[in-house]
């Protein structure tokens, strides 16, 4: 699949990320297909920007297993890889059961009416089969989780692992009965909190994110 024909002007004092988080959001909803070869010669003639920010955002890019390099031959778009997605689907459940357990003792009737907010927003986004935004409320609902926990070094990996499981999102999120299921693990986690049941709310949370462990490669 080729990259859009559409061009997006780049600043150069932030070529390097502004290439980074087009390409890494392309990867992600699947304009650049799995295995797809990416030519830094023609993406830095469609960002204007020399090639050098370019090789620079395909390393970031290949140290987030993003893309992989072949001596040689190039860079490729990376396929998913079901048994990575589980070791990051793992970590993502045990980081935000921990993100629990530090924002439980806080937590304020206004938090838990916002997470609720996010919930309902998912739902109708789910309803309405607006996959892109039921996938990006039920990242808003984890995030939130996160910077109540108030640790930013727990937010900042969790957004790291979040970036990889996104791309199995886009396909998970396909599925309505899924969705729904996750919706509604979402309000037994909400449940759990409210009555301030950490143990259960943690229980949930790692159900919630081992139900989207892909056990197929992606088609």
């Amino acid at each position: 699949m080729p990259i859009p024909i559409k061009k997006v002007p780049i600043v150069n004092t932030t070529a390097k990320e502004r290439i980074y988080r087009t390409l890494s959001q392309w990867i992600i909803d699947g304009t650049l297909e799995p295995d797809e070869r990416l030519n830094d010669v023609e993406l830095a003639q469609y960002f204007s920007v020399s090639r050098t920010p370019v090789r620079e955002a395909l390393q970031l890019l290949g140290e987030q297993k993003l893309v992989y390099i072949v001596p040689s031959s190039g860079t490729f778009v990376a396929p998913i890889d079901c048994e990575d997605m589980r070791y990051v689907y793992e970590l993502l459940g045990g980081l935000h059961a921990l993100a629990l357990e530090l924002c439980c003792p806080k937590l304020t009737e206004e938090d838990l009416a916002h997470l609720e907010l996010l919930n309902h927003t998912f739902l109708k986004a789910i309803r309405s089969g607006q996959t892109v935004a039921a996938i990006d409320a039920d990242i808003q609902f984890h995030n939130f989780l996160c910077e109540l926990a108030g640790n930013p070094y727990l937010t900042a990996f969790s957004n790291q692992l979040s970036l990889q499981a996104r791309r199995n999102e886009n396909h998970f999120f396909q599925t309505a009965e899924k969705s729904v299921e996750s919706y509604e693990s979402h309000n037994r986690i909400l449940e759990a909190l409210r009555n301030k049941d950490l143990a259960a709310a943690q229980k949930e949370i790692r159900i919630n994110w081992e139900e989207s462990i892909p056990t197929a490669p992606q088609k």
